[in-house]
């Protein structure tokens, strides 16, 4: 699927589409058309934990969301080897409205989630 970027992923602002895909239950990937240089791996976070905040009415407008359930909630894996010490950053999650394939990345206060991190390690989320 091809996803229109509508607020960037930062550092990333030169690039305005992405071509998503996913991998299994749990991850994705996140690939530049035109750029397949820059890619992300992706997690559902409610596959791991528990993960609820608002999205600010400036990103529903800009992605045009109207029902929730055309909403899918993705963070950004930083892989490394071993995987244990891959981490996560839930404080800016990509958002994407499905429907109308449109993409936005949001920095959350960390003020209103101080449960959430920037690089938390994905091993803390592991379980044998």
């Amino acid at each position: 699927m091809h996803l229109e970027v509508v607020s960037p992923i930062l550092g990333f602002e030169a690039v305005k589409t992405f071509s998503w895909e996913k991998i299994d239950d749990f991850f994705s990937k996140l690939e530049a058309v035109g750029a397949k240089e820059i890619a992300f791996t992706l997690i559902d976070p409610t596959t791991i934990r528990s993960y609820d905040f608002m999205i600010p009415l400036f990103y529903k407008n800009l992605l045009e969301i109207e029902k929730n359930e055309d909403v899918a909630v993705l963070n950004i894996v930083i892989i490394q080897n071993p995987i244990e010490n891959a981490t996560i950053n839930f404080l800016a999650p990509l958002i994407v409205n499905t429907k109308k394939n449109l993409l936005a990345q949001v920095a959350l206060d960390s003020t209103k989630y101080p449960d959430f991190g920037i690089a938390e390690p994905i091993k803390g989320y592991l379980h044998a």
